[in-house]
């Protein structure tokens, strides 16, 4: 094997404060994490860059208080944005080819990216370390050029690092176009049947561009001295033991439990709630409604939007149901909700809103449960407040989550298998699965489990606890000073 470039530290004061430039790829469930994840090294005393695409900015700056290159403080130390032009239109046909607008991506990045380094080393605020989500493996190799260290927030579950990491290196076997039923064995992960891995790794996958840009982060492992994980020890440990043998993996998480205790203008949502929905929540009964969310990207059928919604009322149970058309480039229909479902909200059972800040209303001791899509953003924030949940999963890792909603973590019961099912869960089958999941025996044990992995989250972000400790190393890697590039093998 030829040799490759590894970042090593030299314990010399630094001349100037550490400075730290994450870039992310856009998506609220990409930049909200790493956001959150920049929040903190800056409350530690450094000057953090955060960078993403001008279209996703242009989002960010209406919902926030944010000006390019203006600094905020959090904490003892500072955050910034900068925001980069990708050099296509907002509603450019060619953004609805993934692969296309990945490797466009990766070209007015590099550059991008690039040429703020080189200004801010002008400007003698070199930057100490470059940090980037999946989606965008490249920023390593800016990193590599300017001999800058370089580290990675992987923002799934540590049991789907795993998955990828196994495929890319083909020391395990997985579904191929000959053999696509072909359960999957993950050292350390439960038995995965051919509609439970991640789904951009099934030959069948439509998507396959997202998984050529996840793999390239895989190929890139090398590059980074650090793959940061928004996970907690407690809930993967095996998996978690198992492939920190193999890569620098630590876990952090749950971010969003940290991040909220920071007073912060900083935020990375692209709405703001018109309606008020905390304010609804609180002339509810304690565990009386159904919180019904599916993210910014997650798509389901009109039908089963149809079939959820008469499930709802079938149940009598109160909602409240985050309803936001899909991206425009993702050139999708807009969903309609039952004519039924609008005049029980107008009579104040439910309340439909386009965005809600979902942390609260998770926290809110009014909801009963939720009906999510089983993203890891959203699987975390359920499981660290003790939120059972009913998994209505779609694809990529969601399948993955879902199975560790229902079997592993058994906080959680399935309301469908996700889109290569091409099943339409019927309205007596939700109604039966949200009753299942909010009254009676299986209800309070699907809670006694939430509950017990909030109390395992908190333990983990205490001072002490095993992300806090993990945080702490890597911040403290960050702070010892000069950093070096050295020859290794």
């Amino acid at each position: 094997m030829g040799s490759i470039l590894r970042m090593e530290f030299e314990s010399l004061p630094s001349p100037t404060p550490v400075h730290v430039m994450l870039v992310s790829f856009q998506g609220q469930g990409h930049v909200n994490p790493l956001l959150r994840l920049g929040k903190l090294i800056a409350s530690k005393g450094a000057l953090v860059t955060f960078v993403t695409t001008e279209l996703w900015g242009k989002k960010m700056k209406q919902a926030n208080k944010i000006v390019d290159g203006e600094l905020k403080p959090v904490g003892s130390g500072s955050i910034r944005f900068e925001f980069f032009d990708e050099e296509w239109a907002d509603d450019d046909d060619r953004r609805g080819d993934f692969i296309c607008y990945i490797s466009h991506l990766e070209q007015v990045g590099k550059r991008q990216v690039s040429k703020l380094v080189r200004r801010y080393e002008e400007a003698n605020e070199p930057v100490s370390c470059l940090i980037n989500n999946p989606f965008i493996p490249w920023v390593c190799h800016v990193a590599e050029e300017f001999s800058i260290p370089c580290a990675v927030l992987w923002v799934q579950s540590c049991a789907c690092f795993s998955a990828y990491y196994h495929y890319q290196n083909g020391s395990v076997s997985f579904p191929t176009e000959t053999e696509p039923e072909l359960d999957v064995k993950l050292p350390c992960v439960p038995l995965l049947k051919h509609d439970e891995i991640p789904s951009f790794l099934h030959p069948s996958s439509r998507f396959a561009g997202f998984r050529q840009a996840i793999l390239g982060q895989f190929e890139n492992l090398s590059k980074p001295f650090c793959v940061l994980v928004d996970s907690f020890d407690a809930l993967e440990q095996e998996v978690v033991d198992y492939m920190s043998n193999l890569c620098p993996i630590k876990t952090v998480g749950p971010l969003f439990k940290v991040a909220k205790t920071l007073t912060s203008e900083v935020s990375g949502d692209i709405c703001k709630p018109a309606d008020r929905c905390l304010e609804w929540l609180d002339s509810r009964p304690r565990s009386s409604v159904v919180y019904i969310s599916f993210g910014t990207v997650a798509y389901l059928k009109q039908e089963q939007i149809e079939e959820i919604a008469h499930g709802v009322l079938k149940t009598g149970l109160s909602f409240l149901w985050v309803f936001r058309p899909p991206p425009h480039d993702m050139k999708l229909e807009t969903h309609v909700l039952p004519q039924e479902l609008k005049e029980e909200s107008g009579k104040g059972n439910g309340k439909i809103v386009d965005w809600c800040p979902q942390e609260q209303v998770l926290a809110h001791p009014s909801v009963a449960c939720f009906v999510t899509h089983c993203g890891w953003n959203s699987t975390m924030e359920a499981l660290s407040l003790g939120v059972p949940v009913v998994c209505c999963p779609q694809w990529g890792d969601q399948v993955t989550d879902a199975v560790y909603l229902v079997d592993v973590f058994k906080t959680g019961v399935r309301l469908g298998r996700g889109a290569t099912d091409e099943r339409v869960v019927p309205r007596e089958e939700v109604a039966e699965k949200l009753l299942e999941a909010t009254v009676g025996e299986k209800a309070e044990e699907l809670r006694k489990n939430a509950l017990k992995w909030k109390a395992e989250a908190e333990a983990a972000v205490a001072p002490g606890g095993s992300s806090d400790k993990n945080f702490s190393e890597f911040v403290e890697k960050l702070g010892v000073g000069a950093y070096k590039v050295k020859e290794g093998h």
